[in-house]
């Protein structure tokens, strides 16, 4: 959002270092292969240029050491400068297929989808101010940004049209709902490390050891000390004259938002016919030969009509706004109550009566005034916001290396903060990566000049410069005790968790196979019986009902032995893939697992990614089914499948694009040089 406010160039250092370029250029000249190459990639002889690689390459750099806090290696950097260039060269590849294949984007489209774009509108309206704003401080020109909308909307063509001719078979499909709605009998044990703490002991010579051995790793954090100068959006609201003769000019600027255009409610009978059919034309022009005839125009809808959404309620359309077509224009040039047919459209061959009218109208000034001046407040306040950012930018780009001068310009406070983590766990504001990563920079921390403007929120920028820099230092063991241990304490119970949990998995085993031999040696018993003599009706229904007691009973002993470890014990459920309710460790592993065909348990100990155990008893499976299914779930699996399928097939052509293109990528994009 701010790019154009740190491309402002123009000022009298920039002025006086080019100008000293210039004259070396002029008396020594250039040698050109000093630069290096001019172009991140070619494509088909097409150029990727540099300033768009290393645009790309400073957001994935930013992104993943957002996410992961960690120093790029060399090899990790590489790395990275491999994926986004790779990213560039597939992406110019299918530009260029698009081109290629004819694809086109009308102005009409491109004017929607940009209007369309939540960024900017105002109050769900497309505002052109904001439109512009955005763009000024996105360091774009309408004509560049429309430019690269328009190359989007076509490679969203082409990809559309290639997952629209993906397709499964009605076996596929089967095979998929058999296996992505599979349900396994699920019961475990878990075994929290926190339940074990209380029987644990760290003593004197553990937390000694523990930290002559990882001296290392008890320094403070890298930090830096600050001052800077912030203000939000919110700033600027009480800096704004509203009266009526500036909302009334609003008013005239934006009054197509405050306008409903006229609706029309009418019924009709259709008779489908894509083409031109005479045969479909004549069953329609007899239609309306019976409505002459006095037959009324639902019975008529309700019999004979093709539209399977309307005929049921007389053929009523409901209200219908302004459209193209033939059925439109009909529907707009009828009087009330007039019949009127049959009109062609691409649906077939319409009847239509209107029936109702709905006049558009015009909000006046007066019933929207609160409104307006709810809307004009927020977006002078965001054209405030922007000229105060780029001022801002300008004062402490000419300062240089301090902001109390800047602070009495602008009347902001300076503001101090000490202890500004390279993590990001200490700072003064509400998202800290974009400051952190200011404060860290070379120009910053090493050359001590002030920061260019930092957008920290959309509606909150900030400068700083850093006044102290804290090298990491060894910590003594007394500010460390702590947490050493609470770390070895920890360490204990988890262990203690994995060993209650391998006990209970050891003795569940042996409790189940018990109660397999019992009912292997019942099953033989009852063989034998049979053959001796018949057993009575109410002695089968007594020892049926002594093996359905037999099963809770066996769980209760589960529990029970779960509980007398330390551990907590979920009752056998079934579980799908999608399930929530439980682990994700534990779900993976059941579905991850291989019953044998005779259907035997499978007993698994689970270990927890927060250092807590579980084991997992598996004792059935059964295959998923459409029939099982809902309408809405039946759907979503149609859909889900389509979607990957289509997916599978995107991933297919992008990658035969690339292999097609001729590609060339200098040396130096991958390994720069070090000077």
């Amino acid at each position: 959002m701010l790019q154009s406010i740190r491309e402002g160039v123009g000022r009298w250092i920039a002025g006086i270092i080019l100008a000293l370029i210039a004259v070396a250029f002029i008396f020594w000249g250039v040698d050109p292969t000093i630069m290096g190459t001019t172009f991140a990639a070619k494509v088909n002889g097409e150029d990727i240029s540099l300033v768009e690689f290393d645009r790309a390459l400073q957001n994935q750099q930013s992104q993943y050491q957002e996410l992961y806090r960690v120093e790029l290696t060399d090899e990790l950097q590489r790395a990275l400068r491999l994926s986004v260039i790779e990213d560039l060269i597939q992406g110019e590849a299918l530009s260029q297929r698009v081109a290629s294949e004819g694809y086109r984007v009308s102005d009409a489209r491109l004017a929607q989808a940009i209007r369309t774009m939540p960024e900017f509108q105002v109050g769900g309206d497309f505002s052109m101010d904001v439109y512009r704003s955005q763009l000024m401080f996105s360091g774009l020109s309408p004509t560049a940004f429309e430019e690269q909308q328009r190359e989007q909307l076509g490679l969203v063509d082409l990809q559309s049209g290639i997952g629209v001719s993906a397709f499964y078979t009605p076996a596929e499909f089967a095979r998929y709902v058999e296996l992505f709605e599979q349900e396994r009998e699920v019961a475990y044990a878990t075994f929290p490390a926190d339940a074990f703490l209380d029987r644990v002991e760290v003593d004197e010579a553990q937390v000694l050891a523990h930290y002559e051995a990882n001296k290392d790793r008890f320094f403070s954090e890298e930090s830096v000390d600050i001052e800077y100068l912030e203000f939000t959006r919110a700033d600027f609201t009480g800096d704004i004259e509203v009266n009526d003769e500036i909302l009334e000019a609003f008013y005239e600027q934006e009054q197509f938002r405050y306008q409903t255009d006229e609706d029309r409610r009418p019924r009709h009978i259709l008779i489908g016919s894509i083409e031109e059919d005479p045969e479909a034309e004549a069953r329609a022009t007899d239609v309306l030969a019976r409505l002459d005839a006095g037959e009324a125009f639902e019975d008529l809808a309700a019999e004979v009509s093709e539209d399977p959404g309307t005929s049921g309620q007389g053929g009523d359309l409901g209200w219908l706004s302004r459209g193209t077509g033939a059925f439109q224009d009909a529907v707009f040039d009828m009087e009330l109550g007039e019949v009127r047919g049959p009109v062609k459209s691409e649906f077939g061959y319409h009847i239509i009566r209107l029936d109702d009218i709905r006049e558009g109208e015009i909000r006046t000034f007066e019933a929207v005034r609160d409104e307006l001046e709810v809307e004009y407040r927020d977006v002078r306040a965001e054209e405030l916001f922007f000229d105060a950012a780029q001022e801002l930018d300008a004062l402490a780009f000419d300062a240089f290396d301090e902001l109390a001068s800047v602070a009495g310009d602008m009347e902001l406070p300076l503001q101090t903060f000490s202890g500004l983590t390279r993590t990001g766990t200490s700072s003064p504001f509400p998202v800290a990566d974009p400051v952190v990563q200011t404060a860290f920079s070379t120009q910053v921390l090493e050359l001590g000049e002030n920061s260019r403007v930092i957008e920290i929120l959309d509606d909150h920028v900030a400068v700083l410069r850093v006044t102290a820099h804290n090298e990491p230092r060894e910590q003594p063991l007394e500010a460390v005790r702590t947490e050493i241990e609470a770390e070895l304490a920890r360490a204990a119970a988890e262990e203690l968790a994995g060993v209650a949990a391998a006990e209970f998995l050891a003795l569940a085993a042996s409790l189940q196979a018990a109660d397999t031999s019992d009912a292997d040696v019942a099953d033989g018993a009852d063989s034998g019986d049979a053959e001796a003599e018949q057993t009575s009706s109410d002695e089968v229904a007594s020892e049926q009902e002594a093996e359905q007691e037999a099963v809770p009973e066996a769980r209760s002993e589960l529990a029970a032995l779960a509980e007398e470890l330390g551990g907590s014990w979920t009752e056998p459920a079934w579980l799908r893939r999608t399930d929530t309710g439980v682990p994700l460790e534990i779900l993976t592993s059941v579905f991850n697992s291989r019953p044998d065909g005779e259907g035997a348990a499978v007993r698994e100990r689970v270990p927890l990614a927060n250092g807590d155990e579980a084991v997992v008893l598996m004792t059935a499976v059964r295959p998923g089914s459409a029939d099982r299914l809902t309408r809405d779930e039946l759907q979503a699996a149609l859909t889900a499948l389509a979607q990957a399928t289509a997916g599978f097939e995107l991933a297919g052509y992008a990658q035969h694009v690339r292999e097609q293109a001729s590609v060339r990528i200098p040396d130096e994009v991958l390994d720069p040089p070090l000077f």
